[in-house]
């Protein structure tokens, strides 16, 4: 199947299932190398390591993915109960009620096709199910459109540090 005929219907966006683990971690290390190339790619973060664990094993988070006809996966998103771990935001978010999206990724081929919006749709209504009365992300400015991008799904601007990352934390009250 050619590129032009995979996006003639949009991914389905589906939760996780356990024999897409090892694709998944694939498909976000694959992203996260092009987006952020002055990582450390060697290493995979905690909840990439420990996959099973973080979402599948746990009622508080979430992984979704979106995959064409043909099982590929073109985009990814999750949740992970909040740490509380950024000083800068202590205080804003009472114990256990922020969710923290993770690993908004879409496949550089498939951007600009409206994919984006729809993982962070499907995340929203199964956050809708959960506890969780906040979604909180942090994002970068020198993510191109990445600010505007989560500012036309509804979120706000909470804090903007003037930093190395120019990193800019953001949330948006969880519809229940």
């Amino acid at each position: 199947m050619d590129f032009v005929t995979q996006l003639q219907a949009l991914p389905k966006v589906i939760a996780i299932q356990e024999h897409q683990i090892s694709d998944a971690i694939d498909f976000a290390m694959r992203v996260r190398k092009e987006v952020f190339p002055m990582l450390d790619h060697e290493v995979l973060p905690v909840d990439l390591e420990q996959f099973k664990e973080h979402y599948l094993d746990s009622a508080d988070a979430v992984f979704l993915v979106a995959v064409t006809e043909d099982e590929e996966i073109v985009g990814s998103i999750g949740i992970l109960p909040y740490d509380g771990r950024i000083e800068v935001l202590n205080g804003r978010y009472p114990e256990q009620s922020a969710a923290e999206i993770v690993k908004c990724y879409v496949d550089p081929k498939y951007r600009r096709y409206g994919i984006g919006s729809l993982l962070v749709r499907e995340l929203e209504k199964v956050v809708a199910e959960l506890y969780y009365t906040t979604l909180y992300l942090h994002t970068h400015r020198f993510l191109p459109g990445a600010v505007d991008f989560w500012k036309r799904q509804g979120y706000m601007v909470v804090v903007e540090l003037d930093d190395d990352w120019q990193t800019v934390h953001m949330d948006k009250l969880a519809s229940k």
